[in-house]
């Protein structure tokens, strides 16, 4: 009896070892598993990184930089006043051969030499040729010596040209167009202006490039544009192929000719840390002293940008943190009411004055605190009765509210 009580505990102990035993080989399974993907993450996510940041300094190098200038190739063409060079004309020289036989045969040759030069092709009418009509007289020796008469030979008339499909020509009659009143409107279809030139490697690339956005410290990228599309380019880089990180584009009802008053630029906020990955430190008001002037240039000019608002928001209509960030086009009242907007919404009091005329860039990104959450970096032109100098003195006085 006692020894099958030691039996069933030392089985039941037996057991539970066993238990313990596979509880604890589950466990360093499950953490080896464990450790295996992070480091595939990890190394992902490295890997990942380096390579958009190889493609942004790629994209950085084609971009040929700020304030270049066209230079263009002008060919000299012959102006009224300009004195043309005489081109000597093709000489004609016939030199007449005699052979003294019962019947004298003459033979003329004729050698001409030609210059070519590059002229302009007139279309003329067919000039009058001349025929030569040798003639004799007889010379103090005696010997026959021909005498060559140029007769001219009249021009034929130009043949007339028949009316297409045989029919007659159409006559054509002046209409009078009536002079505009003086209420008439009259519109005209805006003219893109020249592209710069630095950005022709990028266009050769991605012919959707419309701009290239530089912040300090922080990124160096092209921005593209879809017309009314802010879908393509969340989940393709820039090159077109697909990409988590996508591309910094701009919204997709915005214009650059004629530009609207507001442009919006939006970016993904990455956990490695590219494209809009690093927008968020200027919720930081060290940061935003240090770094408030960035630089957007478009296609059509180059232009410097300073902060004076930056808050998060929510996207979700109905929220209490909502914003509607997309407005593109004010009149002056609605103008002051949404620079008022952001600068109640921002997180800092910036002295920097916003007046209407002021081009506004609106920079945008995940936000993860709030419901369809967004960063907003609201930013003004730097005038050009202004140096970032100036501007960056009066954000350096910002406060927090």
């Amino acid at each position: 009896m006692k020894q099958s009580r030691r039996q069933k505990t030392k089985s039941e102990h037996g057991g539970a070892r066993r238990q313990r035993r596979a509880a604890l080989t589950a466990f360093c399974v499950a953490l080896a598993l464990t450790i295996l993907a992070l480091s595939g993450y990890v190394g992902w996510w490295y890997i990942n990184r380096s390579r958009v940041q190889s493609d942004a300094q790629r994209y950085a190098g084609l971009y040929e930089g700020r304030g270049d200038t066209l230079t263009v190739a002008v060919t000299a063409t012959p102006s009224a006043n300009s004195t043309p060079q005489a081109t000597p004309a093709p000489a004609a020289t016939a030199k007449p051969t005699v052979t003294a036989t019962a019947t004298p045969a003459v033979t003329a040759k004729s050698t001409v030499a030609a210059t070519a030069t590059p002229a302009v092709t007139v279309t003329a009418r067919p000039a009058a040729t001349a025929t030569i009509e040798p003639t004799s007289v007889v010379t103090a020796e005696g010997m026959a010596a021909p005498i060559i008469t140029m007769k001219p030979t009249p021009a034929p008339s130009p043949t007339p040209t028949a009316a297409p499909f045989g029919g007659d020509m159409p006559v054509v009659e002046d209409e009078l167009i009536p002079t505009p009143g003086a209420d008439t409107r009259v519109y005209a279809l805006p003219t893109a202006p020249p592209v710069q030139p630095g950005f022709s490697k990028l266009l050769a690339l991605n012919p959707e490039t419309v701009g290239f956005l530089e912040i300090d410290d922080m990124l160096s990228l092209p921005v593209v544009h879809r017309e009314n599309d802010n879908e393509f380019y969340l989940s393709h880089g820039f090159e077109g192929n697909e990409a988590q990180e996508g591309t910094l584009f701009m919204d997709g009802l915005n214009r650059l000719v004629p530009e609207d008053d507001c442009l919006i630029v939006y970016g993904h906020n990455m956990k490695n840390k590219t494209m809009f990955g690093k927008l968020d430190s200027f919720e930081n008001l060290a940061y935003l002293r240090q770094r408030s002037v960035i630089h957007f240039d478009t296609l059509y000019e180059n232009r410097a940008y300073v902060a004076f608002a930056a808050f998060t928001a929510s996207m979700e209509p109905g929220n209490r943190r909502y914003f509607d960030v997309r407005q593109f086009i004010f009149d002056e009242v609605e103008f002051d009411k949404f620079v008022l907007k952001l600068q109640s919404r921002s997180m800092y009091n910036i002295p920097l004055d916003v007046r209407y005329g002021d081009r506004l860039l609106l920079l945008v990104t995940c936000d993860y605190t709030n419901r369809e959450g967004r960063f907003i970096l609201a930013l003004r032109q730097v005038r050009d009765d202004e140096t970032e100098a100036d501007v960056w003195s009066r954000v350096m006085q910002a406060t927090e509210k």
